[in-house]
């Protein structure tokens, strides 16, 4: 069966040790994305992603090239579709700009959450995006006035 993938490129006005740090810290990561990280990021280790009491995901840190490169593997969690993709955020310096090229990959062509993953990943880049040139993200669950997330039924 086919695999699908999640793709976004975003211009970061942050040097690619700062933005490689949101991407890392757990601290952080709870600034852009949801207020709950458990885990630790470092190769080998496990990161959990809570969103209101529903764990989620929970990635294998894969990859971890400071400045450079963060890759992730989605070994478990409630949101099933994640299983066994992958997730990466590769960071460039371009011109004086400081460029995301992020990937969420390995999708089964039949995934139903893709489209709604999909644009939650644009909104939780572009609070990443708020996180690293002002300090202050929207992470879940202060992401959008009307909450887009639910855990399945």
């Amino acid at each position: 069966m086919a695999k699908r993938e999640i793709w976004h490129e975003i211009v970061i006005n942050a040097s690619s040790c700062e933005l490689y740090e949101a991407v890392t810290d757990v601290n952080k990561l709870a600034h852009w994305w949801t207020t709950d990280v458990r885990g630790e990021s470092a190769i080998g280790e496990k990161l959990e992603f809570w969103f209101s009491g529903f764990r989620a995901a929970v990635m294998e840190v894969t990859t971890l090239k400071p400045g450079e490169l963060v890759q992730w593997h989605v070994i478990d969690g409630g949101a099933e579709d994640w299983i066994d993709t992958n997730v990466e955020f590769r960071i460039f310096c371009d011109q004086g700009k400081t460029l995301l090229h992020f990937q969420h990959s390995l999708w089964q062509e039949d995934a139903k959450a893709f489209p709604h993953c999909s644009m939650g990943w644009a909104i939780f880049l572009l609070s990443l995006k708020e996180f690293v040139e002002t300090g202050k993200g929207r992470p879940h669950p202060y992401d959008m006035p009307i909450n887009m997330w639910s855990p399945p039924q």
